[in-house]
């Protein structure tokens, strides 16, 4: 037992919550190898660009917060930075590569890297998502989910958990043998409105916090309070103003650039439906 301890003590990087930092772990050793793999095979040079793309925009906004300090809204950034701007665009890169083979076996591969990334992106969303529900009072509602950042980005997660929960069930009962070849429309749909509800969530924590309602009140009023357009919060005061304006263009180009690429695969997708 006191070896073990030791061994999970090298892991306890997350200040008050290490088991924070288990399940960030586990994203990252589950999804890093598959992210790597994706983004240097197959696919068009948009959605390689944009997955590229958000991958060192993650890397920055990790890096720029932990030199700020390390706690637990760090370790919030960390999650969502890695799921939403690494492994979600490369998770989409590798299911709109796979429509470009002609032959089964690579399209499986590709197939198979989306599900590994998007079971190593929820991890990470969970991670991030107990991170600073933990960082704030436990008298919920209290302040949790107040601003319009964590009511889309509880939105995103759950969409996330869902779609994620849907591909399992649509794979089969065998987890050897999974069925990674079928199609739908309403899970293609599901993901791809999940994946805008994360960088908007994104974009709107960089860009301000404005609280919209407060659960603790009845009855309930939503408003928006005076300077809700006014930029600020967070973003700018780790990476100063022009750094987040730079950082939310290159989060909407990033999103812009994978949802333009899978117009044509919906159609396809209908079409076969």
């Amino acid at each position: 037992f006191s070896a073990m301890d030791e061994f999970l003590a090298y892991f306890d990087f997350v200040p008050k919550q290490p088991a924070v930092g288990y399940g960030l772990v586990v994203s990252w050793v589950m999804g890093v190898p598959f992210l790597l793999r994706t983004l240097t095979s197959g696919g068009t040079s948009q959605t390689r660009a944009a997955a590229i793309a958000g991958l060192l925009l993650a890397v920055i906004l990790i890096v720029t917060s932990l030199k700020k300090g390390n706690n637990l809204f760090v370790w919030h950034v960390i999650g969502m930075s890695t799921a939403v701007l690494a492994f979600q665009p490369a998770a989409l890169h590798a299911i709109m590569a796979s429509k470009g083979f002609s032959s089964l076996e690579p399209r499986l591969q590709k197939v198979f890297d989306h599900k590994m990334l998007q079971i190593a992106s929820v991890a990470a969303l969970w991670a991030g998502f107990f991170a600073i529900f933990l960082n704030k009072p436990q008298e919920f509602p209290g302040v949790h989910f107040q601003s319009v950042h964590s009511l889309v980005g509880l939105g995103a997660l759950l969409l996330f958990t869902y779609n994620l929960l849907d591909a399992a069930y649509r794979q089969g009962a065998n987890p050897i043998k999974p069925k990674l070849t079928w199609i739908s429309v309403i899970h293609r749909n599901a993901g791809l409105f999940a994946y805008f509800l994360g960088f908007f969530a994104v974009i709107l924590g960089l860009y301000n916090r404005v609280a919209v309602v407060d659960w603790r009140k009845w009855p309930l009023e939503f408003t928006l309070p005076a300077g809700w357009k006014d930029m600020g919060g967070w973003g700018t005061k780790t990476h100063g103003q022009d750094a987040t304006v730079v950082y939310i263009a290159i989060s909407g180009l990033v999103l812009i650039m994978m949802l333009s690429s899978s117009r044509p695969i919906i159609e396809e997708s209908r079409k076969k439906q």
